[in-house]
């Protein structure tokens, strides 16, 4: 019962605490950063709330769903192998992000970047 109150608790606080949503049109840049150092940008319009669901939508990453929501393996084509520590960072407007796709929300004219790493910090 004590389990089932905690959860119950964290959950409502989530729910709370979550980022605020803009309804409406946005315009938004998303750019791809590849392990080459190469990049793609994509100018969109879009009605979604947060940046998972315009990702996948137009097709920039693919759709693999964790426990957490969307995790990025694969973007504009490229796969990152999780063997040799790579993965996609989320950036906007060029500034770290502490949520992922799933929890970002999408602001008009704001930038997104997708970028190839390799390693996980010093």
């Amino acid at each position: 019962m004590a389990l089932l109150a905690a959860a119950a608790l964290l959950l409502g606080l989530w729910y709370f605490s979550r980022p605020e949503t803009e309804p409406g049109e946005k315009r938004i840049t998303v750019c791809v950063v590849h392990k080459d150092a190469s990049q793609r940008s994509y100018e969109l319009t879009t009605q979604a709330e947060y940046l998972a669901e315009v990702l996948v939508e137009e097709h920039i990453v693919e759709d693999h769903q964790g426990p957490y929501g969307l995790y990025i393996l694969t973007a504009d084509g490229e796969t990152a192998e999780e063997s040799n520590r790579e993965w996609w960072c989320i950036t906007k407007n060029g500034e770290a992000l502490t949520t992922g796709a799933s929890g970002t929300p999408v602001e008009d004219a704001a930038s997104y970047e997708l970028t190839f790493t390799v390693g996980y910090g010093s």
